[in-house]
């Protein structure tokens, strides 16, 4: 496993280190001047890469349109930051462009003789958008250079996928080995995460009003060409779960990930997935299997199950759909009671009826 690449912003106090490491050139008083130019600027800021403590790049992130969410990026690296290095840093800087500062699209110059770069750049999901003309200055003259860019619906590391169904769509999210979220939307809701937003905005998935377009064109369809520029577990949820609504699956094959829960809440998620296909259980048969069938003990934490169902970030894949009142009634879903009741309906249906295949 690569060692983790960690990402800050940078400090006054931290010039002379940035001097000796090569990344930064000039007395120690134009270093910090330099550096509190980034700290004021509204245009831009400057970022450090390190690995173990040690400083391995200087990222400048300059923002030349922040209302229509663009940024550019300038890499600086050390003699000594391999190929890894660097693609590890690309990649947290990508992170932290689109998840936490959701950008949509991020943007780098390479001179034509940095090839590891521009491979790095490629294998990141960059595409050269553009050949800029004597844009690198040389002792003896000007370089062309390329422009790369990415967008955000095109990072490889970690992304969204959109998944229709009779009531709406299931947006997923996931990496290359993980699912950590699927959330379930009615056509025509709007999406408030900037992250997903900027996607679905990206793949024309939202309306004028901003909520999700319906699937009458088969606008959420992904052929299986387009499914390799999704992250691997990205895509498996994607044809796993176009599989379930289309009545062809009735488990799942997915690694996934709880990034957020306490201890409680995740022993509880782990309950939920042991609720056969088209069977159900209340929130107190959930409690009487946490305390061994205490029920005494199960009547003190029933109402906490139903708080940790409800906080279920893993819908359909992690099944609390399938939990129900006590008395048979439908109650308590996040994504609304009617597709609550849909995938009941839904999974009873197709529980009976003989399909092409349905083990996960």
């Amino acid at each position: 496993m690569a060692d983790k690449i960690d990402l800050r912003k940078i400090h006054i106090g931290d010039s002379s280190e940035l001097r000796k490491r090569g990344l930064m050139e000039g007395t120690l008083k134009f270093i910090e001047d330099d550096i509190r130019s980034f700290g004021t600027g509204s245009q831009g800021e400057a970022l450090l890469a390190s690995k173990e403590g040690v400083i391995y790049a200087l990222i400048k992130l300059f923002r030349p349109d922040r209302k229509n969410c663009r940024a550019h990026i300038e890499f600086v690296f050390t003699n000594d930051a391999n190929a890894d290095t660097q693609s590890g840093v690309v990649d947290e800087v990508l992170r932290y462009c689109f998840l936490s500062e959701y950008y949509h699209k991020v943007t780098v110059i390479c001179d034509h003789g940095n090839e590891g770069l521009e491979r790095i750049l490629m294998g990141a999901g960059f595409t050269q958008e553009a050949v800029l003309k004597d844009e690198v200055r040389l002792k003896n003259g000007f370089e062309d250079a390329g422009l790369f860019a990415i967008l955000s619906y095109e990072y490889k590391a970690y992304n969204i996928c959109f998944v229709p169904f009779a009531r709406g769509v299931a947006i997923v999210s996931g990496g290359r080995d993980y699912i950590d979220s699927v959330r379930l939307f009615h056509y025509g809701q709007a999406v408030e995460d900037p992250f997903v937003r900027n996607v679905a905005a990206g793949l024309g998935l939202l309306d004028d009003n901003g909520g999700l377009v319906r699937n009458d064109n088969g606008d959420y369809t992904l052929e299986k060409e387009q499914l390799k520029y999704l992250p691997d577990e990205l895509a498996k949820a994607y044809v796993e779960l176009s599989e379930y609504f289309r009545s062809n699956r009735a488990g799942f094959d997915l690694n996934v990930r709880f990034n957020t829960g306490t201890a409680f809440q995740k022993k509880v998620w782990g309950a939920l997935v042991t609720i056969p296909f088209g069977g159900t259980a209340s929130y107190e048969d959930i409690a009487l299997k946490l305390t061994d069938g205490n029920l005494s003990e199960a009547r003190k934490i029933t109402r906490a199950v139903g708080a940790a169902c409800s906080d279920n970030p893993v819908a359909v894949i992690v099944p609390c759909h399938r939990v129900i009142g006590k008395d048979g009634s439908i109650v308590g879903y996040s994504a609304g009671i009617d597709i609550k009741d849909y995938l009941l309906l839904h999974e009873s249906f197709t529980a009976v009826t003989p399909l092409v295949s349905k083990e996960g």
